[in-house]
């Protein structure tokens, strides 16, 4: 509900929320006809209905979906928990995800997990509590299994975006992460590079993981075996991009020729630490990211990548959250969308 605001100087309008009463007393109609129109039900003329829609934007009226859905039993909210709203890829899927759901008449509740991800208990149940008709999951780490295994169990449709917890009953929507990596790996080794690092995301994430192994089967295929000290975990940051590649410039004398990173963030840190030390990005060192959020394409960073249809993913989570909310009886569906790999400038052939 709106806040009022007084003063003499603003609207009576703008002071507090539209009411059905409101509209209805100003299109001269019932407030039954407004909430026919308002609910797209039959039985209002469409004319009449034009009219009633008129006076509604003109009064600033806004359904409230989650009185509607308290009343009929059928909410038309969705919940939707991100991994950490300060990493840009995520904001870009939650906008996706609003719009597609506004389109069906859904509202969104967000939560937002944080750097680390992970499902907090709490906050799941939080957004049933808020009679969230479904959830899209997009910050489950491996560990979060049993937590989500329970809300299937207790009829919550769920939808898991971008990454998964392998096993469970509900729906899915991301790319085919371990071919992405491979097409990234490959793009190096095909531009001749030996001397290889990987800065990889954390393993608990199922994204992450699938990249990483992406990396290593193709460096593998050619008989490079990076060690312990040219691969190395990260947090989902620059700060730990940063602090992941300073390990590996610390762990050897010569500095790897090329990174891979498990995200976009990641090798911006990683970039930052190379020209810290001295290093030219791709003279010295080819970095190669993963996302394509907005920064990588800035002229003063042209990050080669790995491009996730963002947009794609946040609709087909609420096309996959509305079908389940349709018939709860259909199989568990998985829907791969098409990755690309984006070169630019900072990759290069071996010196």
């Amino acid at each position: 509900m709106g806040v009022e605001q007084r003063g003499e100087h603003r609207p009576r309008e703008t002071a507090a929320r539209a009411t059905l009463a409101e509209v209805a007393r100003r299109a001269g109609v019932s407030i039954a006809t407004v909430s026919y129109v308002m609910n797209e039900r039959d039985g209002v003329g469409e004319q009449t209905r034009a009219h009633v829609l008129r006076i509604a934007k003109e009064v600033g009226f806004r359904p409230n979906r989650l009185a509607s859905g308290l009343r009929t039993g059928q909410s038309r909210v969705l919940g939707l928990v991100l991994a950490d709203i300060t990493n840009p890829f995520y904001p870009d899927i939650a906008g996706a995800v609003i719009a597609a759901a506004a389109e069906a008449g859904y509202e969104v509740f967000l939560s937002h997990r944080g750097v680390d991800g992970g499902l907090d208990g709490d906050a799941v149940r939080a957004l049933c509590d808020h009679q969230s008709a479904a959830l899209i999951l997009t910050s489950q780490m491996v560990t979060d299994g049993a937590l989500i295994a329970e809300l299937v169990r207790a009829g919550v449709p769920v939808v898991q975006a971008i990454r998964r917890v392998p096993g469970l009953a509900a729906d899915f929507v991301g790319i085919d992460d371990r071919a992405g990596a491979r097409e990234a790996a490959s793009h190096l080794v095909d531009a001749g590079h030996r001397e290889v690092a990987i800065l990889a995301g954390p393993s608990g994430s199922s994204a992450s993981a699938e990249r990483t192994h992406g990396f290593l089967e193709v460096l593998a295929e050619v008989g490079i075996e990076p060690g312990p000290d040219r691969v190395a975990e990260c947090r989902l940051t620059v700060a730990a991009g940063y602090e992941g590649a300073r390990t590996l410039l610390a762990a050897r004398a010569e500095p790897p020729r090329a990174v891979l990173c498990g995200n976009d963030l990641i090798a911006l840190g990683a970039i930052d630490a190379f020209l810290d030390h001295g290093l030219a990005v791709p003279g010295d060192v080819s970095v190669v990211g993963y996302d394509d959020i907005w920064f990588a394409s800035s002229r003063l960073v042209q990050l080669t990548t790995v491009r996730l249809p963002r947009e794609a993913i946040g609709r087909a989570a609420v096309s996959l959250a509305l079908d389940r909310l349709a018939d709860g009886e259909i199989e568990p569906r998985d829907v791969i969308l098409p990755h690309e790999l984006v070169v630019r400038r900072t990759t290069a052939v071996a010196a």
